[in-house]
């Protein structure tokens, strides 16, 4: 097997958009599950409802599965293939089912190239429309337009009585040889005039031209300067460069600090305004208990029934021998 071979198989196979990337080093040793889904995916180009067998595990399903494709190779593309070389699944195999590659490549490549020449044929056929249509379109044009023409036909026609009086009447005059002459002379006289005139406009435009000239070389030349001098400012260093960063280095870190700080600060006045209200919430609990026990031995002493005096004097009296 040629490394051409395998060349042509590989891009022929591209060409065909098979949908895994193939390399030359895939058929250098056997590899049957690949050649196996190249085969059918010709088989399937050829007739797609051609039914495969997909069970190639044992070397008895491989067997019925290549029986099969040559089968169809032959029965579709007439295409005689040896099932033992296929079998080998290695650059022999891919000699035997490089025919069938390369009919399947010229189908197509016909194919692109009658799309080609039917799209060229196209294009010419609506160039050559589109030109009918712009003849269509200054047809139309142009009947639009005639009677307009027409009618000025029609009024210098009859303007033509009067000319032809005129010519006529002109033409029996005998011309004045002096006043042509002198005419003519006028005449010469007036193009000389602007012939002079012209050409001094056209020297006063070289000179004005000159003057823009020199005008634009001293301005490059201003600009050129203007440049080296923007490049040597950007070059320089000011001395006391090195104490501005070391002072920006610090402003940053003083920055950093302070924001540190201004952090903590208000976490910490959050949390203390978390602290008093609590005490407020719990000092206000506190005075509620209290008027509610004060209220409720308001209560009990209001419900109590009044003792009478001796009654008292025996409380007492019980009070102190206890």
């Amino acid at each position: 097997m040629s490394y051409r071979e395998l060349r042509d198989a590989v891009e022929i196979l591209r060409f065909l958009q098979y949908p895994r990337l193939i390399s030359i080093e895939n058929f250098r040793n056997p590899n049957f599950p690949l050649m196996a889904e190249i085969v059918e995916w010709t088989v399937k180009k050829f007739d797609p409802n051609y039914r495969v067998p997909k069970n190639i595990d044992t070397e008895q399903n491989r067997v019925l599965f290549v029986k099969s494709c040559v089968l169809a190779l032959v029965q579709k593309a007439r295409v005689k293939i040896n099932p033992k070389n296929l079998y080998q699944s290695d650059g022999y195999a891919v000699r035997e089912l490089l025919p069938v590659l390369k009919l399947l490549y010229e189908g197509n490549k016909e194919k692109i190239t009658d799309d080609s020449q039917n799209k060229a044929q196209l294009q010419v056929l609506r160039s050559q429309i589109t030109g009918k249509r712009q003849e269509i379109r200054d047809c139309i044009n142009k009947v639009l337009e005639l009677p307009q023409q027409s009618a000025n036909l029609y009024d210098l026609l009859a303007k033509e009585l009067v000319a032809r009086e005129a010519r006529t009447k002109a033409l029996s005059q005998s011309l004045n040889v002096r006043d042509v002459e002198k005419t003519l002379k006028t005449m010469v006289q007036h193009i000389r005039e602007q012939y002079n005139d012209i050409e001094n406009r056209m020297k006063n435009l070289g000179s004005d031209e000159k003057g823009l000239d020199e005008k634009i070389d001293r301005r490059e030349r201003e600009l050129d300067q203007l440049h080296k001098r923007l490049a040597k400012l950007q070059s320089f260093r000011p001395p006391h460069m090195d104490e501005f960063e070391r002072q920006e280095a610090r402003l940053q870190n003083l920055y950093n600090e302070y924001i540190l700080q201004f952090r903590n600060l208000t976490y910490l006045n959050e949390k203390l305004l978390d602290v008093e209200r609590a005490e407020r919430e719990k000092s206000d609990e506190a005075e509620r208990s209290m008027r509610m026990t004060v209220e409720k031995m308001k209560d009990d002493n209001k419900r109590l029934p009044q003792l009478s005096g001796a009654e008292m004097e025996n409380v007492k009296q019980n009070g102190e021998q206890i």
